[in-house]
């Protein structure tokens, strides 16, 4: 058996033990559930085979968005709730969204209720939407404006000519270049563009110091930061006092998977 094969809880040699968190990538080939806990990358597999386009979660619950349904992870298994195919899956104050085939619904008990329609839906994330042709408000739908836009967080967008910042009713260029990708939870800040993944630290944008020279598709955060890269590398960035080995940073693995598009964790 490999040191790789080790379960996580069976690796912990120093620190405090912290609980294992189970990371979604979502990709052409499904998804595949990645073991992670201090900094350790463990176990993975893939627990659905499918077109994913996206993937989100929320309060122990994760939503991948195919090209044939909006599928809700359960104690059952991927379930799959009659949305239909989708291009993109979030979650704001109020539950789940999705959208796809230029329609924008939530689910509410069971059921999807339409919001709206906008065309070529990328991202939902923390009551944005972003589109084509532009940032829209949620549950309003009221465009905010921009375009290309390729990602959203509270208060970002990135776009094809940059990231912009949301100060009042203005957005404001915060970084100039293609970005395809930003994340924000009030703490952290993270945006992936052509030139790589940055960090918001102390109002200023610092590289991330990465164990690997790949584009990075998508950024999410739980009891650390996790980046998936184009090329199927799942990467952790954890602190000092929380891994195995007193070591903090970026650590990588491989997951051998195409066509990535995004990572979630419940």
């Amino acid at each position: 058996m490999s040191d790789d094969d080790i379960a996580l809880s069976e690796k912990r040699m120093y620190g405090e033990k912290r609980p294992e968190t189970h990371a979604y990538v979502a990709s052409g080939l499904g998804v595949t559930r990645v073991e992670t806990a201090g900094g350790q990358i463990g176990r993975f597999s893939l627990a659905k085979r499918c077109s994913a386009r996206d993937v989100a979660g929320s309060d122990g619950e994760i939503a991948v968005a195919t090209d044939e349904s909006v599928l809700v992870v359960t104690d059952d298994g991927f379930t799959p709730t009659g949305f239909g195919p989708a291009t993109a899956v979030g979650y704001d104050t109020d539950g789940l969204l999705a959208a796809g085939d230029g329609r924008v619904a939530r689910y509410v008990d069971g059921d999807w209720v339409r919001l709206g329609e906008i065309r070529a839906v990328r991202a939902i994330d923390g009551g944005l939407l972003a589109a084509e042709d532009g940032v829209y408000a949620l549950p309003s739908l009221e465009r905010l404006g921009l375009a290309d836009v390729t990602d959203v967080a509270p208060g970002y967008a990135a776009t094809a000519d940059g990231l912009y910042g949301r100060d009042g009713d203005e957005w404001n260029e915060r970084r100039s270049g293609g970005h395809q990708a930003v994340e924000s939870d009030g703490e952290h800040t993270h945006a992936a563009a052509d030139d790589g993944l940055s960090e918001l630290v102390a109002g200023r944008w610092e590289r991330c110091s990465l164990p690997v020279e790949e584009r990075v598709v998508d950024i999410t955060y739980g009891d650390d930061t996790y980046a998936i890269t184009e090329d199927g590398t799942f990467l952790v960035d954890t602190v000092d006092e929380a891994t195995a080995d007193g070591q903090g940073g970026w650590r990588q693995r491989s997951l051998g998977v195409p066509e990535v598009v995004g990572v979630a964790v419940a």
